[in-house]
């Protein structure tokens, strides 16, 4: 089980679309509108019609980040948006394309306090955000992670602040790289540190592999040639106890591009698999196949939980 809380921006109604031809451009990007805090669509099926036949990774920032977290059907989503028409919009819109498009079954939107700049009242509602937050996160089922992406900069900046302060994982998109990045735990004298009791695997059964055997990875498949991030991955996959061996895998590339995803299918003795696809470009890239030590799903969410935080933090 798995608890995702995500700020919510408005990224659906004012994303240009510059690389998309003109026939696969949202319907209102010219909407001169979509900047302003109203609403914009005369029904929902408005939106949804286009967002249907768009790719995940363009409609939203909030769209690309679900994704990329790998949700199962019936993890809990909470959309955190602003107290705004146009914040609410966007919420509303993607809590029914994420219930009706992608299959997740338990979708919240909730609205927190509006930032009010030429009030100044921004502190209050801030700190009334953190405090919605905590509550949220010791009311979440099973692994919980923030999702940053999306929202004002000061709300997702409390997000940060709140996670590294409770010890929950906080993620966000990075454009240039097409990833998650997770944020650092700090501690109070402001240096990094790792928080090991954040071990999702932690009931994964050790390998019994000697670690210097678990990358069997052959030279360049595919006329593909190795990402810059792959020693670096190399070294997490083989200080993970529960990961047995690594393989190449052209389905893996099924996996978003710096990401992971579970495997639908099962090893032959039941064991889990997880893929993982590294992408600097068309010409380095590379996927694999995790087998590891889980049985159930509760093991793969776990394993592919902590994989995609450790990896988030080298990108």
């Amino acid at each position: 089980m798995q608890t995702i809380i995500m700020t919510v921006g408005t990224s659906l109604r004012t994303n240009p679309d510059r690389d998309l031809p003109n026939e696969q451009k949202r319907p209102w990007v010219t909407n001169k509108n979509r900047f302003e805090d109203q609403r914009i669509f005369n029904s929902i099926d408005e939106p949804l019609s286009w967002m249907k036949t768009a790719e995940l990774e363009l409609i939203s920032a909030e769209t690309n980040t679900l994704w990329r977290l790998d949700p199962d059907e019936n993890d809990r989503i909470l959309l955190l948006h602003s107290a705004t028409p146009s914040g609410q919009e966007c919420a509303e819109v993607l809590q029914n394309y994420f219930k009706t498009c992608l299959e997740q079954n338990y979708v919240d939107i909730e609205p927190i306090p509006d930032i009010n700049y030429e009030l100044d009242e921004s502190g209050s509602a801030l700190e009334q955000m953190a405090s919605l937050l905590r509550e949220r996160i010791q009311q979440g089922d099973g692994i919980v992670t923030l999702a940053a992406t999306g929202g004002f900069k000061a709300q997702t900046m409390v997000m940060g602040l709140v996670g590294n302060a409770l010890g929950v994982p906080v993620c966000y998109i990075h454009e240039a790289y097409k990833a998650l990045v997770y944020l650092p735990y700090i501690n109070t004298s402001g240096q990094p540190e790792q928080r090991v009791q954040r071990n999702y695997g932690g009931n994964l059964p050790d390998s019994g592999r000697p670690r210097n055997q678990v990358i069997q990875v052959q030279g360049e498949k595919q006329g593909h040639h190795r990402p810059k991030s792959w020693k670096k991955v190399e070294k997490i996959l083989q200080d993970l106890p529960w990961v047995d061996l690594v393989r190449f895998d052209p389905q893996a590339f099924y996996a978003p591009k710096n990401g992971v995803k579970g495997s639908p299918r099962d090893l032959d003795d039941g064991r889990k698999v997880l893929w993982l696809h590294l992408h600097d470009s068309d010409q380095s890239h590379i996927a694999v196949s995790i087998e590891t030590t889980g049985h159930t799903p509760e093991h793969l969410k776990a394993a592919a939980t902590e994989l995609r935080e450790r990896l988030g933090r080298i990108f």
